[in-house]
């Protein structure tokens, strides 16, 4: 027992790391399966990119490119932008940060864990010919239920596993906050990112059940005969809409609610002060989680809703910006007057904040009706997304990596080449998404691989190929950091940035044992953003 205890828990065997229950491992599991799955992703989207770039059919046939859009979209949003920072970071930094020893179901969360990977055998599956899924993300009937739409049966079992894996780590998570806490770590001095993770957790336990009763349906029609989205016996295709927005608009903040927590964490700590209006935030985090359930028409504006549902659900989707507004309004906050040190995990953040802000204005008018139906299925909506959600969360996601990754490895992801990818990923990524946005405004549709050749049209797809050229290679600088950072990286100190925070008050790389058999002493004035003096660093 003592022997491994001795060990660190990144260099354990590889049998460690399979029956592995601890907290550090599943993480650490969870970001690299994420990490692998949005490489490949980020390639089916550089393929639809290269097939958009000109006029006609260039690479690909037209059914394979659904199934290239249905993957991009798919893996994205599951793998890298709930996995990553929800089963990666969750896992890894919730103990850490609230002084527990793991989390209360350390079994539970490696069944949390195999369910993952369980989702994830099944999306290899879908590479296989004639396994491929073509019906999008969203999965609607009845074109989902029809044989061109592929192997919806896949399509089902994955949501279902990966629900399980949700659901059984939002009940992990929650209770490991309420009942694991050191004593001293209270609700009103615990780290913004736990606050975030918790609030995504929560929406989680409510909207989860929803999805996948939506797509136990959309089975049932498909194989068994049922009709529940079968307009001809009966059915109604918009019920499954109501049902799979219900969850899948708040799912949107399940995705950028912990992005916000790495920016509040980045930026206080290398602007060296405290977070400003720490308590406003906290409110602003639970009121977007109790909005998030009451916004979800806005996707259906197109879709013959009645006009006083459009109208309800168009001021509660302005309403969220409010809590929206001033997350952004104290990140700003904490900067002015800060004496601000811009290292690569610090541009990271700022330029994922940069990134929500346009993608936050992009989205105001989209809550508006009578501008949503000119603007609905075109690639504005695309780029707006993109923005918002895309490269917003890739962005902070890097930043965190970077952050945590001396506490993750014990080593140091070097400093040149995380200025280098960020340059190169924020540069590219405007490029690509702001003339997104621009051709869709011209009417340019969303999810059809060819166009007309409009002059117009033809160069501002020829500008998106250029940055996405430059995102993808920013994004393989970064790739080669974590690499370079892992085999050849300066050893770390225990705590680089000098943070208050808890996990940062522990060895790199964080022991077994987290803080050793006690509670770590939690003084009574403990806070994890108070800063003041500059940093030697």
């Amino acid at each position: 027992m003592r022997e491994a205890i001795s060990v660190p828990y990144f260099g354990a065997s590889l049998k460690e790391w399979l029956f592995t229950t601890d907290h550090k491992k599943i993480g650490i599991l969870y970001l690299s399966t994420a990490y692998i799955f949005f490489l490949v992703a980020g390639f089916f989207g550089l393929i639809i990119r290269f097939e958009q770039t000109s006029p006609g059919i260039q690479l690909v046939q037209p059914d394979f490119y659904n199934y290239l859009l249905t993957g991009h979209g798919a893996v994205l949003l599951l793998w890298w932008a709930i996995a990553s920072h929800i089963g990666g970071f969750g896992n890894f930094l919730l103990p850490l940060m609230i002084g527990a020893k793991d989390v209360a179901f350390p079994r539970l969360n490696a069944l949390s864990w195999w369910a993952f990977f369980g989702a994830s055998v099944l999306v290899l599956l879908t590479l296989i010919p004639g396994n491929h899924i073509k019906m999008m993300w969203t999965g609607y009937p009845p074109y989902s239920a029809s044989g061109d739409a592929g192997v919806t049966a896949l399509y089902v079992f994955i949501i279902h596993l990966v629900g399980v894996s949700s659901i059984a780590t939002a009940v992990n998570f929650i209770t490991t906050y309420i009942k694991m806490r050191a004593p001293g770590i209270n609700f009103w001095n615990t780290n913004m990112f736990v606050h975030c993770l918790i609030a995504a957790n929560v929406i989680q336990l409510v909207g989860v059940p929803s999805l996948a009763g939506a797509v136990t349906m959309l089975l049932l029609d498909k194989y068994l005969g049922t009709n529940f989205y079968n307009p001809a016996k009966g059915g109604d295709p918009l019920l499954y809409q109501n049902v799979f927005w219900f969850y899948s608009h708040p799912v949107v903040y399940v995705q950028i609610l912990p992005v916000f927590g790495f920016f509040s964490e980045i930026v206080p700590t290398f602007a060296r002060r405290p977070l400003f209006g720490y308590k406003s935030m906290i409110f602003a985090v639970w009121g977007i989680t109790l909005l998030s359930f009451e916004v979800w028409i806005h996707h259906m504006f197109v879709s013959g809703v009645p006009d006083w549902a459009r109208v309800i659900m168009s001021y509660t989707t302005i309403l969220i910006a409010v809590p929206t507004g001033i997350k952004i309004f104290n990140w700003i906050g904490t900067l002015h007057g800060g004496a601000i040190i811009l290292r690569s995990p610090m541009l990271y953040a700022l330029g994922g904040i940069f990134m929500f802000l346009i993608g936050g204005l992009t989205g105001i008018p989209n809550a508006m009706v009578a501008i949503d139906l000119g603007i609905s299925d075109s690639l504005f909506i695309v780029g707006h997304f993109h923005y918002v959600l895309g490269m917003a969360l890739t962005l902070g996601l890097f930043g965190a990596i970077i952050y945590w990754f001396p506490k993750m490895t014990g080593k140091m992801y070097p400093e040149n080449l995380g200025k280098v990818s960020f340059w190169l990923t924020f540069i590219g990524a405007n490029l690509f998404y702001f003339f997104q946005m621009v051709v869709g405004m011209l009417g340019n549709p969303r999810r059809y691989p060819d166009y007309p050749p409009i002059p117009e049209w033809v160069t501002l797809h020829n500008i998106q190929t250029v940055g996405a050229l430059i995102l993808g290679l920013g994004v393989l600088v970064f790739t080669i950091g974590i690499l370079k950072g892992l085999f050849a990286g300066e050893k770390a100190p225990d705590n680089p940035w000098q943070s208050q925070s808890l996990e940062w008050q522990i060895p790199s790389p964080a022991p077994v044992d987290n803080f050793g058999e006690e509670h770590p002493k939690v003084e009574p004035d403990y806070h994890p953003y108070k800063y003041g003096a500059p940093p030697v660093f």
